[in-house]
Parts: C-alpha cells; sequence; structure tokens
C-alpha cells in the first residue's frame, strides 16, 4: 500500500497542471504528508513501547531518516507526547495543522499535562503554524503553576551553556544557549545593534559600502557587542526587555508569554534595561491624531504590552512596525493607540498591497 502510493507520487508532474490544479495538488500533499507525519510519530512511540531493549525511537528516527541528533530526539519526544493527545493526533492525520503545530501542543504538555495540551487542538487548526507557536507558549505560561515555572526556570539556568571552536578552515565558531530571561536581554541588546547597522546600510542589504547581507550584519553586531562594553542603552522600546505584570494576580512575564519567577525580578538592579507596563495610568499621550505619522515611544510601549508581536504571524515585537490598522495613514488616519497595531515587515507588506488591490478594483 505504501509503496503503491509513493509510486502515484512519483507519477505526479506539475509542469502542465493550471494555477487552480497546482493549488489543489499543493493541497492534497499537505494533507498526505500530515497523515503520513501522524503514523510515522505512532509508529516511533510504539518502538518506544515494545520494552525488548533495542534501539529506541531516537535512534530509529536518526538512522532510518537521516535526521539530526537534536531532530530525531525532539521527534521522539512529540510521539510520546502525540501518544496521550488524540485531539492533537486526529487534527495531523486530517491535516487541519502540521507537525510543527503538533511540536506546539507537545512542547506545551511538558509544562501543564497532555489532557490540558490536547484541549488547544482546535486553537491550532485556525492559525498558521508560527503564531500557534507563540500563543501556545503563552497558554502554557498561565496555566503552569507558579513551582513548577520557578523550576523549570532554575532548571533552564543549570543548562545554560557556551563554547566556541576554529573550523578547519580557520573560521571562529560560537555557540551559547541561555534560560529565557537571560536570553530575551541578550537578543534584545543584539537585534538593537543590528537595527543601528542597517541604518548605517542605508537601510538595505548588500549596500554598495559593505555589501553585507542580514546574515553578516548580524555577525558584525555580535562582535561589536563581545569587544565594545561602553555602548549607550537601547534607543527603542522594541529593542527592550519587556516584562508585563498582571496587578490582578501578581504575575510576571515576557512578550512571548514566559513566567518570570519572582526571585529573578529581586535580582533586577537598578541598571537594568526593563521597562514595566502599567496599564490604565494617567497622562500618556497615546492619541496623537495627525500631529505625526509614526508611533510614539509611549505608543509603542501600549503596543508592545497589547500584541507581544506580530498581530497576524506572531514575530517578535524587534521585528514590527507600528501599522494604521483600521484608517491607513495616507486614508487620512490618525496616530492613535485605538488605530494602531503590530505588523512585522512581511505582514505589513501585504497588508498594503491588498488594500492597494481593493483601492484598485
Amino acid at each position: 500500500m505504501l509503496i503503491a502510493a509513493n509510486d502515484e507520487i512519483r507519477g505526479l508532474d506539475p509542469r502542465p497542471l493550471s494555477r487552480p490544479e497546482l493549488v489543489d495538488a499543493i493541497a492534497a500533499l499537505d494533507r498526505l504528508i500530515a497523515r503520513a507525519e501522524e503514523r510515522r510519530l505512532a509508529c516511533l512511540a510504539a518502538i518506544d513501547a515494545l520494552g525488548d531493549r533495542g534501539a529506541d525511537a531516537a535512534t530509529v528516527g536518526r538512522s532510518l531518516s537521516r535526521r539530526s541528533d537534536r531532530r530525531a530526539k525532539k521527534d521522539a519526544e512529540v510521539a510520546g507526547r502525540m501518544a496521550e493527545m488524540p485531539a492533537v493526533a486526529g487534527k495531523l492525520a486530517s491535516g487541519e495543522i502540521t507537525t510543527e503545530h503538533a511540536t506546539a501542543c507537545a512542547d506545551a504538555a511538558s509544562r501543564v499535562t497532555s489532557e490540558e495540551a490536547d484541549s488547544l487542538a482546535e486553537m491550532a487548526a485556525a492559525m498558521p503554524a508560527d503564531l500557534f507557536s507563540k500563543k501556545a507558549r503563552e497558554w502554557a505560561g498561565r496555566h503552569e503553576s507558579a513551582a513548577d515555572a520557578d523550576q523549570r526556570h532554575r532548571q533552564q539556568r543549570r543548562q545554560r551553556e557556551a563554547s566556541h571552536w576554529t573550523a578547519g578552515d580557520g573560521m571562529v565558531h560560537l555557540h551559547a544557549q541561555f534560560d529565557p530571561i537571560t536570553g530575551a536581554a541578550v537578543v534584545a541588546s543584539l537585534e538593537e545593534r543590528v537595527d543601528s547597522l542597517w541604518r548605517a546600510d542605508g537601510g538595505r542589504d548588500g549596500s554598495p559600502a559593505e555589501h553585507r547581507s542580514h546574515s553578516q550584519r548580524r555577525a558584525d553586531a555580535l562582535a561589536e557587542l563581545l569587544t565594545d562594553s561602553g555602548r549607550d542603552a537601547a534607543s527603542h522600546p522594541k529593542h527592550m526587555v519587556h516584562l508585563i505584570h498582571e496587578l490582578a494576580d501578581g504575575t510576571t512575564e515576557l512578550a512571548d508569554g514566559t513566567p518570570v519567577p519572582d526571585d529573578v525580578l529581586c535580582t533586577l538592579g537598578p541598571a537594568a534595561a526593563v521597562v514595566g507596563h502599567v496599564f490604565s495610568s494617567e497622562g500618556r499621550p497615546l492619541w496623537l491624531g495627525r500631529h505625526t505619522r509614526l508611533a510614539s515611544t509611549d505608543q509603542w510601549l501600549a503596543l508592545i504590552a497589547a500584541h507581544r508581536g506580530c498581530v497576524d504571524c506572531g514575530a517578535t515585537a524587534s521585528r514590527c512596525e507600528a501599522h494604521h490598522n483600521l484608517t491607513e495613514w495616507s486614508h487620512g488616519g490618525p496616530t492613535d493607540i485605538d488605530n494602531l497595531d503590530l505588523r512585522c515587515h512581511r505582514c505589513h507588506g501585504v497588508v498594503h498591497r491588498r488594500a492597494e488591490r481593493r483601492t484598485a478594483a
């Protein structure tokens, strides 16, 4: 049966197909891939359940599928969780979600229970995988007990590490992993420096002066951060670490939903680049009307607290722009907080192109 399906797929020639036929073929293949992945994960879970002292699921996945060691171990972990999440497994088998969705559900299950995480199946089917991963992480953060969150943070702190080595071609490689709190601070500093270099390059990749790509600019920014301790603090809210504290229940979390233990808050010194978001505060000019097109610092703080990132794909705030969402600036829209949201550069462009097509029609 599997051999026949494989032969049928190999016989599919996309070249003579029309656009609608190509779209239908892609949709059908996506459903087939999802079904195959669900069965593959089920087989991996069955391997570990044999108890015959043979190779475990990670070893089998690495040897047969030639996946990386990291990916093979992750597949085995997801397979074990999926066996306890029938709703998620069903959505994957029907092609309503992808393995990325299933992995996000499995990650949530590692923080709560598999039964609780299984309730995310409907949410997963309603949104793209990148946005769902962000929402699932926030959901898990809110459902994880304070004791478990504190224990998780302590474990992640113990797992922090960094290494460097020189490859055979002479290139020096760096690798590091941090707990979410420290990682957020590191990434915020890096993104701020990358943004500064991007502006210096004229706001584009591959400038005539430097001919550096975005990846090369990130490497240059990291080198500057590691070799220059006297740099200025981040100048824009999207390049800061944001801790969002809910007065109602006393919880604190990063913008991506990661819980922040109380003992971490106690260690923050007066020089920490952390901005507190206070809702319902008075005196902040969040309604600027037509006086300016660009969002103010106070508006950025409010937008980050409200949306955490791109409202379409979930990209981090550091990759976002303030977008006039109800009435475009070019159509007389005001720069008011209730007319703004966050969109990453790609999603922002998609919105504007759609608006242009509607206007042209």
